[in-house]
């Protein structure tokens, strides 16, 4: 006898259904359109059956307004966004960005790993996003596979934070073992006060599980597994996926540790470690991936006063170019709706034939068009003296990106031109001093 499949509801709120996308043991999320503002959504609603008994309901409706509370306030490119939320519908639901991929859980599996570069790179951004929120005072407490959706552009987006911790709220949460057993750390099963550690420690089993198909710790029963967590040391990744480098085992094991204070100090060295050992990968340097890159981006003078928000916004809005030594990035008298941000390389910059400067790393180019939005002719010709890295950025796309990142934009472009006038001046001072020396009053008088 074939079983009968569930019936989708053909609205939630003011949402129209398409299908379902998945469920789990709280709810249903099911794939809708935004009619208003023509968009897809995702709707998570919770399961009829969990509301029938008054103490149960009570807690699952404090889980969604949990939820809802905590992911209101974040807004980072690697975590998803709430849209909306009714928690006092009879079945209460949130309302998400839609993301176009599938949970991670997709590729734990020993055959359906991603790449070695890929996983580091998924879990630098998870880093980053998980920085932002223990800087927002949330401890997510439920990192795994499962809660990281992969879109199908290979970005990662980090949801669900039901089970989140406030460490800024007096109001009630949700007390006693929260998470799921196979990645709590060791202070959620002593039931021990939380920090950003403990996300540390169960991120690490899930970019271990993505890289070798297998958790660290794993148990037949649940009680097996935290026993494992709590008294056991994990098996060197490498052991299990024979073409991991040693670097990589050192970071991973290092985040696992029993104490949290032998974990990485922040979740910026944690970042910065997974970084450093995608860089000792063998690859070619045309493989650079996101999480090098906005390593590149975050390492430039230039970049100082941008939050990790605005690069990441950047990220999504710039061209990177990788040039051969002699091209030409931009020509005097030519119009031009655009500058690059100089990554790696010099470049030699001259006007009228006359060589101006070399320029290195850090330094934008061709920056006045977009200043000065009425004259597009460029001034000068940029040549590349080496190979070179670029950030290419089209004039329209910034002035149509936030307004902060077109703030911080505006501040370092003064800054920069600032420095340059400072420059001028010490050489016009440099050169005056020359004429004095070589002009005296006698020879004018002679």
């Amino acid at each position: 006898m074939t079983a009968t499949p569930p019936l989708i509801p053909p609205t939630i709120g003011k949402y129209r259904i398409e299908r379902e996308l998945g469920r789990g043991a709280s709810g249903i999320v099911y794939l809708g359109l935004d009619g208003f503002r023509g968009k897809r959504v995702a709707i998570k609603q919770m399961h009829a059956h969990l509301l029938s008994q008054p103490d149960q309901a009570e807690r699952y409706r404090r889980l969604l307004r949990n939820e809802a509370a905590m992911s209101g306030r974040l807004k980072h490119p690697h975590i998803v966004r709430l849209l909306d939320a009714d928690e006092d519908a009879a079945q209460p639901y949130l309302v998400l960005e839609y993301v176009d991929g599938q949970p991670l859980a997709a590729h734990a599996r020993a055959d359906a790993l991603l790449p070695v570069p890929q996983v580091l790179d998924i879990a630098f951004k998870c880093c980053n996003a998980l920085e932002y929120a223990y800087r927002e005072g949330l401890v997510h407490r439920d990192i795994k596979p499962a809660n990281l959706m992969l879109a199908a552009n290979g970005d990662v987006k980090l949801t669900d934070f039901g089970a989140a911790l406030s460490l800024r709220s007096d109001a009630t949460q949700l007390s006693g073992m929260v998470g799921s057993p196979s990645y709590m750390s060791p202070e959620q099963v002593r039931e021990e006060d939380l920090t950003h550690h403990s996300d540390m420690f169960s991120l690490a089993i899930v970019v271990y599980e993505l890289l070798t198909g297998r958790r660290p710790f794993d148990g037949e029963t649940d009680f097996a597994t935290l026993y494992k967590i709590s008294h056991e040391d994990p098996t060197p990744p490498s052991l299990l996926r024979v073409s991991l480098p040693g670097h990589v085992d050192a970071v991973l094991l290092r985040a696992l540790s029993k104490k949290p204070a032998d974990r990485f100090a922040t979740w910026g060295d944690f970042a910065q470690a997974l970084l450093d050992a995608h860089r000792d990968l063998p690859r070619q340097r045309s493989q650079d991936t996101e999480a090098e890159r906005f390593g590149r981006l975050r390492e430039l003078p230039f970049f100082a006063d941008f939050h990790d928000v605005a690069l990441w916004e950047l990220m999504r809005l710039g061209n990177w170019r990788r040039l051969e030594r002699g091209t030409v990035l931009m020509r005097e008298g030519q119009p031009g709706d655009s500058f690059c941000i100089l990554i790696e390389g010099q470049v030699g910059v001259s006007r009228q034939g006359w060589t101006l400067s070399t320029l290195g790393p850090g330094v934008t180019l061709g920056e006045m068009t977009y200043l000065r939005p009425d004259n597009r002719i460029r001034t000068a010709t940029a040549v590349a003296e080496t190979e070179v890295l670029v950030l290419k950025i089209r004039n329209p796309a910034l002035r149509e990106a936030s307004e902060d990142l077109q703030s911080r934009f505006d501040k370092a472009f003064i800054k920069l031109l600032v420095g340059r006038l400072i420059a001028a001046n010490e050489q016009i001072a440099e050169w005056d001093m020359v004429a004095g020396q070589v002009f005296t009053p006698d020879d004018e008088q002679g």
